[in-house]
């Protein structure tokens, strides 16, 4: 899995690195310099967007910070995996640096027209900053309780008593098969920040890429709890904590 991602992360860094080259060439664009200023400055934000994540995303694996005690969606005590912020906060950041494009872009171009369009474009892109600013995000992460697991990622959350968790499947995204129906999430905005992975059918998918912990120590947790109902009401205290952190140094 690790060298998939890399594999991953040097293509996609080559590919916003020549997106980069085409926007910084378009900047020096003799032709049309309206045209060559709002495309190359368009080319050149996206690529750098691109190079921070998947940098990010390289550094990450190496320097996940680890599990921690933490206060669950529903006010539980909980042993928590948080959630990276820094892919919710870039998703925040790239529409302000688009919008911005979009308001100098009115300001170059010369037909009337296309600066209303322009603006109307700036305006849709600072839509995802309204759920923002009304404290409808966070980046959330796992939370294991002594009566379940609960999720947050972004405007999304849902919990699952242990008793209805059949098991875990490590990976990206983690699997938990349920032994009944999917529980009903709770959303906090009606259509944007809504990025969970799906599951198939009577399994819960958990996006895990940006987990505190790799998938395969989160993994090893939850299927401790499963199979035995001693450790879930140890979830939520400090000892746990310290011996979930002594496993995953030696992972």
């Amino acid at each position: 899995m690790r060298y998939a991602r890399n594999g991953r992360n040097a293509a996609y860094g080559l590919g916003y690195l020549l997106l980069a080259a085409l926007g910084a060439g378009l900047l020096g664009y003799t032709g049309d310099r309206s045209l060559g200023l709002l495309l190359g400055l368009l080319l050149v934000v996206l690529a750098a967007a691109g190079l921070v994540l998947v940098g990010f995303d390289a550094w990450h694996v190496r320097h996940r910070p680890g599990v921690t005690l933490a206060t669950a969606p529903s006010g539980a005590p909980a042993t928590a995996f948080l959630r990276s912020p820094v892919p919710t906060t870039m998703s925040a950041v790239v529409p302000v640096l688009l919008a911005l494009w979009a308001t100098v872009g009115s300001l170059v171009v010369h037909q009337v027209a296309a600066r209303v369009v322009l603006l109307l474009v700036a305006l849709g892109l600072l839509t995802p900053l309204v759920a923002v600013l009304r404290g409808r995000v966070a980046p959330g992460g796992l939370y294991l309780t002594p009566g379940g697991i609960e999720q947050r990622k972004e405007a999304v959350s849902w919990s699952v008593p242990w008793s209805a968790v059949a098991g875990v499947v490590p990976g990206e995204p983690l699997a938990l098969p349920l032994t009944g129906p999917s529980p009903e999430p709770t959303r906090r905005t009606r259509v944007l920040w809504q990025r969970e992975p799906r599951g198939r059918p009577g399994v819960l998918a958990v996006d895990s890429r940006y987990l505190a912990a790799d998938p395969v120590v989160v993994a090893a947790v939850v299927g401790r709890c499963v199979a035995d109902p001693a450790a879930r009401a140890r979830m939520g205290t400090a000892d746990v904590v310290e011996e979930i952190a002594t496993m995953a140094s030696r992972a």
